[in-house]
């Protein structure tokens, strides 16, 4: 088994000439097609393994090689890969280490064999050479031209790929990072496999990426938990970047801030690990791109909350409908700003910095943490988390929206360190303290809506507006104040609730 290290880009058409006179220290390219023909069960048996399978034909040599995604892809991906000679240019999947790859993936090959048929397959012409960054540090540069085709389905491939040969991450990183700007480069968070699964599916876009919780090791270290984690949280926000970008769902915005959020989580929640000083980089760039990006969310949660009120007002719809496009008007606005910002350079060069960042190991000084069982790490970890929770809810007045921001997000801090952590404990302990953490949460998200929405409503509807228009947003306010006193009389029963449940990372000490 051989462990494949390398980073993806989307290769605009013009970018593809200038590449090779960026790369200078590059060796003599050469150049040849290559097919490759991808395997699985009807039933995606080695997908749902995060496995793929392919026979290919790369220039005169057949191979069939086997990868296992060891993480979700942060645009660097290091793969288990298994590949062998593909005798008579035939697919002989008994071939490979079987006890080998049953226990790095519990898939047993020779039971599937039968079953394994040709779901798509991908043709290119491929142009590489060697490259050499450093003193220490050698490459292989690659660019892909072609096509993914499953069915009568066809999506055009133009990639670079930069595979590190020898050396440290960090060096070839570095090197990615100098090349994307003037190259125009996007960092690819979709494998050729995936494209390929997707439109075998009849998906023409990727859907949007909701958080995907590594598989952590029972004898992982927190150094190793932490690396999973910030990678998971990574490849969540940049792989919906191209859907807000393009796409029109609001959903693609939503998950992008979601995995902003997790990895601020992370941060805070391996803060033993991390010193606030060594986090710095991260957290500094992060500030700078999550403004616009929640602005846009916010005028998306305000108009389908102006939606629910018209649909219970249809006395007033000609009224609702002048405020409602008005809202929509501030939305377009906001969706433009947040698409410059998730489309900008800045956004890819704050995921190639944060690789960087990662690969460098910042946190080494506090090394003595990591020796530490992760369970141990866990719960001293949810135990701090926890306490100023505690602390940040003694005597709160409910009425006080001021507190309660700041207990939600406290809470949501809490919230992400537990998904984090919780499978380091009994299931059976975690699930009723999650359950009710996470009914206060919702509590607290919607009085957090309710606020917001108030601050837009004046936006577009201020004092002096027309009489119609002043009315009716009266009347949004009006149900606002009643939704709100609903749910802060909600919130003292949530908490009590909350506090019945002893935290799970001390049940049974």
């Amino acid at each position: 088994m051989q462990i494949e290290q390398e980073i993806k880009f989307r290769l605009p058409e013009p970018s593809a000439r200038k590449l090779w006179r960026l790369t200078r220290r590059a060796g003599a390219a050469r150049q040849r097609n290559v097919t490759s023909i991808y395997y699985d069960t009807a039933q995606d048996h080695l997908r749902r393994h995060g496995a793929s399978l392919r026979l290919r034909r790369d220039g005169n040599r057949w191979l069939q090689t086997l990868k296992l995604e060891t993480a979700p892809a942060a645009g660097f991906s290091a793969r288990a890969e298994w590949e062998l000679p593909a005798r008579r240019g035939e697919l002989e999947p008994l071939r490979f280490p079987r006890d080998e790859i049953m226990a790095a993936t519990g898939l047993d090959l020779a039971r599937l064999a039968s079953r394994l048929r040709p779901r798509f397959e991908t043709r290119f012409v491929r142009k590489s050479a060697a490259i050499l960054i450093d003193g220490a540090t050698r490459a292989e540069v690659s660019v892909d031209r072609g096509h993914v085709a499953a069915g009568e389905r066809r999506e055009a491939i133009s990639e670079l790929e930069l595979e590190l040969k020898a050396g440290e991450v960090e060096s070839l990183l570095r090197f990615a990072g100098e090349i994307a700007a003037p190259l125009a480069l996007e960092v690819e968070f979709e494998s050729k496999a995936e494209r390929g699964y997707r439109l075998a599916a009849g998906q023409e876009f990727p859907r949007p990426r909701k958080w995907r919780r590594p598989a952590i090791g029972a004898l992982a270290t927190p150094s190793e938990a932490f690396s999973l984690l910030f990678t998971a949280a990574l490849a969540q926000a940049g792989a919906n970047a191209r859907g807000v970008v393009q796409g029109s769902d609001p959903e693609y915005l939503h998950q992008m801030r979601v995995g902003l959020r997790r990895l601020r989580s992370a941060l805070r929640a391996f803060r033993a690990l991390v010193p606030k000083r060594a986090a710095k980089p991260i957290e500094a760039r992060l500030h700078n791109l999550v403004p616009s990006l929640g602005a846009g969310r916010d005028w998306d949660v305000f108009c389908e909350g102006l939606v629910r009120i018209a649909s219970q007002e249809p006395e007033r719809a000609p009224e609702m409908g002048r405020l409602l496009a008005r809202a929509r008007g501030r939305r377009s606005a906001a969706r433009r700003r947040a698409r410059q910002t998730a489309g900008s350079v800045k956004m890819q060069a704050f995921l190639l910095r944060a690789l960087r960042w990662l690969s460098t190991r910042p946190w080494k000084e506090r090394a003595g943490a990591a020796e530490t069982s992760l369970a141990r790490f866990a719960a001293e970890s949810l135990g701090k988390l926890h306490r100023r929770t505690i602390k940040e809810a003694h005597e709160i007045d409910w009425g006080d929206a001021a507190r309660r921001h700041q207990l939600r997000i406290r809470l949501k801090r809490l919230r992400y360190g537990c998904d984090f952590f919780a499978p380091s404990f009994a299931g059976a302990l975690a699930t009723p303290y999650l359950k009710r953490l996470a009914a206060l949460q919702d509590i607290l998200g919607d009085l957090n809506d309710i606020a917001v929405a108030r601050g837009l409503l004046a936006k577009i509807a201020p004092r002096g507006s027309g009489t119609d228009l002043s009315a009716v947003a009266t009347q949004v306010g009006r149900a606002l104040t009643v939704r709100e006193r609903t749910l802060v009389s909600s919130l003292q029963p949530a908490w009590q609730e909350l506090e019945k449940r002893r935290p799970f990372w001390v049940a049974g000490r």
